[in-house]
């Protein structure tokens, strides 16, 4: 007789999948009561792996762009911001997929106000440092109201002037890193001798402008570890209240991902800077426009709403975080939903991968093709979001 083994991964969703599936259910001896395994209590789990190992990506990559950070500043030369503008597109590619795990007031939401900190845009570039029409703007070049620059100093001052005066993040960064962007068909070009103490740079203040740029990154690094660790797991924190509750936590994270596909990713990063009513407002509105890569985050931020969907992630180092799924809640409930709402993820995939870099050059109003393609894209969103609505309503969740 042939005996056939499984890795114990495969044994684990073939498990999942007969819970899911099959809802086998046993009889207690005693009482003859029913006891049904919570198919629920898996997907709230695998959910709350992807979300951690998201966060845990976004810290590892924000401590290399520190690395990479330090290693310019120290020795500045055009080789050396360029090595640190790569690295900080690094650190943007997991985080950009965690924003799917917003909008149902988990930590990222919650009263501390991290996603402010983390991500908040648009920003006044004014506030942070010089731009071409003032060379003397700007906490930078402020000794006398900010005499030291560190982390505390940058998060008390986070929007403390109005809604745009936005200090940290990963916004502030990438200005520091791209300076202001003046181009239709470019990202910014802050020259590298902005941050040579003591030389003939273009721009004064070179050393408090360093020290600005590594205190806002270890501010980043902070915040990304505190997210990190309200998602570890066998630990007593926010995961640990979320799991125990699986069905309000699957109510909530399929709201999160509905409100973050039908408003904040289709309209708040896309719509609103499709309809300003000039060129120039269309380019200050789209989300990553120092570095020109609004292109990506739109498409990132389509791959994290895939990833809570389908319940699998791809860490930075190749591996899979993968489990059970609300696809799979509804495919058990409702195959050909199930099936609709792939169709859907797909139809999004296709429109925002269409969409042409630089999306600032895509939106203005010489350029029929590329407001169109922006269009399609937008519409895909709403098309999928409302088959997570759907979805929800097939599980008896309500999505808010």
């Amino acid at each position: 007789m042939k005996i056939q083994f499984f890795p114990m991964k495969k044994i684990y969703l073939l498990a999942v999948t007969a819970a899911l599936l099959t809802q086998i259910s046993c009889k207690d001896r005693n009482n003859d009561t029913a006891i049904v395994p919570n198919p629920q209590a898996f997907v709230a789990e695998n959910y709350s792996n992807v979300v951690f190992a998201t966060y845990e990506d976004s810290w590892i990559a924000a401590n290399k762009l520190k690395t990479a950070a330090e290693s310019f500043v120290a020795n500045p030369s055009q080789g050396g911001l360029e090595n640190t503008r790569a690295a900080y597109l690094a650190a943007r590619t997991p985080y950009i997929q965690s924003e799917a795990f917003r909008f149902y007031n988990g930590p990222i939401d919650d009263a501390r106000g991290l996603e402010g900190l983390l991500n908040s845009w648009p920003l006044d570039e004014s506030y942070i440092d010089y731009i071409v029409t003032n060379a003397n703007t700007g906490i930078i070049n402020d000794a006398t109201a900010f005499p030291t620059i560190n982390k505390d100093i940058i998060e008390a001052n986070n929007q403390t002037a109005g809604e745009e005066s936005v200090s940290c993040g990963y916004h502030a960064i990438e200005f520091l890193l791209w300076g202001q962007d003046l181009s239709v068909d470019g990202p910014g070009d802050r020259p590298y001798t902005d941050y040579i103490v003591g030389g003939s740079g273009t721009a004064s203040n070179q050393d408090r402008r360093a020290a600005y740029l590594l205190a806002c990154i270890d501010l980043l690094i902070d915040n990304l570890n505190t997210l990190k660790n309200d998602w570890k797991p066998n630990a007593q924190n926010y995961r640990a209240s979320f799991v125990a509750n699986p069905n309000q936590a699957i109510s909530n994270f399929l709201t999160g991902v509905y409100r973050y596909t039908d408003g904040e990713l289709s309209v708040e990063r896309m719509q609103v800077a499709l309809d300003a009513e000039d060129d120039a407002g269309r380019q200050e509105n789209e989300q990553s426009c120092f570095s020109d890569q609004t292109h990506n985050d739109i498409i990132l931020g389509q791959k994290g709403i895939r990833n809570v969907y389908i319940g699998t992630y791809v860490r930075i180092d190749g591996s899979v975080v993968e489990g059970a799924s609300l696809s799979d809640l509804v495919k058990a409930t409702d195959k050909n939903l199930n099936d609709l709402v792939l169709s859907k993820i797909y139809d999004a995939d296709i429109a925002v991968n269409a969409i042409h870099p630089p999306f600032d050059n895509e939106i203005v109003s010489t350029n029929a093709a590329g407001r169109i393609r922006v269009q399609n894209a937008i519409n895909a969103l709403h098309d999928e979001a409302a088959e997570y609505k759907a979805a929800g309503a097939k599980l008896g969740m309500i999505i808010n």
